[in-house]
């Protein structure tokens, strides 16, 4: 009687015998198996040590080139501003309070202040701007205390030769320029002519901010697009 090493394993079953052909022995079945199953010559390029460890370099320097790509996207912070706060009282001041003053203004096209300087309503900060003509001319923008939120103006008023101030003193207004005014106003000291921020005036046809409530002018101050752009105020071109 055969014994339990002599049992065939049924998932293993022998080769078939046919007659005529040789059987090759076991062992060397064996060894062809294992053959098949090593790898057949060098493993592919991208698998190489030096590929793959050029090509996490590579992925460190893509992402460093994004982030410093997106860092330079980002609009440059304009040099302190000259604010120029309203008082919380404008009938009982006695006028514009300078509360910055700087030795260089920020100069535009582009970032003129943030929008934290400009929180309160009727701050003013000055600044240079270059127009398409190459000339440099002093500009302001007010926050203004309703949309669109700021006002954007030259300092010289059209056919004007001295530079506009916005004036809070209400009072004032009414003793030198002879205007009842119920907000502060935008006056032009050499021709006694007030501008109202708040109001539309025609410009040849067009309509702008700064509508002439008293004195002799021509039209409203040459305007000065803003924009908010990630936390700054932009003056990004002009009239």
């Amino acid at each position: 009687m055969s014994g339990p090493a002599d049992k065939p394993d049924r998932f293993k079953p022998a080769n078939p015998v046919i007659p005529g052909v040789p059987q090759r022995p076991p062992e060397e079945i064996k060894k062809k198996e294992e053959q098949k199953a090593e790898p057949s010559g060098p493993p592919p390029a991208w698998q190489s040590p030096t590929v793959m460890a050029g090509a996490g370099i590579g992925a460190i320097v893509l992402l460093a080139g994004a982030a410093l790509a997106w860092h330079e996207m980002k609009p440059a912070p304009p040099p302190a501003p000259v604010v120029i706060s309203a008082p919380e009282h404008p009938a009982d001041a006695a006028g514009s309070a300078t509360t910055g003053q700087a030795s260089q203004l920020p100069e535009a096209p582009g970032p003129v202040a943030t929008v934290e300087e400009m929180a309160k309503p009727w701050t003013v900060v000055k600044f240079k701007f270059h127009r398409a003509t190459g000339e440099l001319s002093g500009g302001m923008v007010i926050r203004l205390p309703s949309a669109p939120g700021y006002w954007g103006l030259l300092s010289v008023a059209p056919y004007g030769r001295c530079e506009l101030e916005l004036e809070t003193d209400l009072a004032k207004l009414r003793s030198d320029y002879g205007f009842a005014a119920a907000h502060p106003m935008v006056v032009d000291s050499c021709t006694q002519v007030v501008y109202d921020p708040l109001a539309l005036g025609n410009a040849t046809g067009t309509w702008v901010r700064g509508r002439i409530a008293a004195g002799p002018g021509m039209r409203p101050p040459y305007e000065v697009e803003i924009k908010v752009e990630q936390g700054y105020v932009v003056a990004s071109r002009s009239e």
